[in-house]
């Protein structure tokens, strides 16, 4: 069994995850400098959250799978009371409260994404309607999962915050292990969890896993280019 898991961990490595908490937290932990820390950076969080609650309700409106750690979060809100952003607060809470057991606090940045993602997915949800036809479903899942992307890749760009897998990868950096074979190991047993539990799990679900990664590249692409235009430009003025 194990040597039927290692090669799946080496591929979720190289495509540097299955989700955006796994996306943000290798993102930031291969960071050759440091994190950013001016207030135009935190501003970023806002707008970065706004697409993620967009393209979360989008994906779940339309019925056809969410990304792979909204599964687990999609179970969690169908068993219990809770909502679905209130559900991401609950389940990133437990971790962060395991994370800060093994000696790594989140910082106030990486609490405010938590809180932002919540909250803009619950608003995005009362406001994104399912469409009837399966044509329109296909396009308002495709379209969850671009602006998805592009908010994740702008939380990784401008390295606004980290995430709880983050803090825990730091965990277990500091007991010796390999960090992003945790944040692998987290992203397949939420994804598997929130499956058995009856989780939103779908075509879109398996299809995110695949492209995220080089979704958010592109994205990642896109935001430099714009920099690299924009400086040039200035130059010539």
């Amino acid at each position: 069994m194990k040597a039927a898991i290692s090669p799946l961990i080496g591929w979720i490595e190289s495509v540097g995850g299955l989700s955006r908490q796994g996306v943000i937290s290798t993102s930031n932990w291969v960071r050759t400098h440091p994190i950013p820390t001016g207030p135009r950076r935190v501003l970023w969080l806002l707008p970065a959250s706004v697409m993620i609650g967009a393209g979360v309700a989008s994906l779940t409106a339309a019925d056809l799978g969410v990304a792979p750690y909204d599964v687990a979060l999609s179970a969690v809100a169908q068993r219990t009371p809770l909502s679905f952003g209130q559900a991401a607060w609950a389940v990133s809470g437990s971790l962060f409260a395991l994370a800060a057991l093994l000696g790594v606090r989140p910082t106030s940045r990486t609490i405010a994404l938590t809180f932002l993602n919540g909250l803009t997915i619950d608003i995005a949800r009362q406001i994104v309607v399912a469409p009837d036809s399966a044509v329109a479903r296909f396009g308002l899942a495709v379209f969850g999962a671009v602006i998805l992307a592009l908010g994740v890749a702008t939380v990784v760009y401008q390295a606004a915050a980290g995430g709880a897998f983050e803090a825990l990868m730091q965990a277990a950096e500091n007991r010796g292990r390999r960090p992003l074979v945790i944040r692998s190991a987290l992203e397949v047993g939420f994804l598997i969890a929130g499956a058995a539990a009856g989780g939103s799990f779908g075509p879109m679900t398996v299809a995110i896993a695949v492209t995220i990664g080089p979704a958010i590249g592109a994205g990642l692409q896109a935001y430099e280019d714009h920099r690299v235009g924009r400086e040039l430009r200035l130059r010539t003025l």
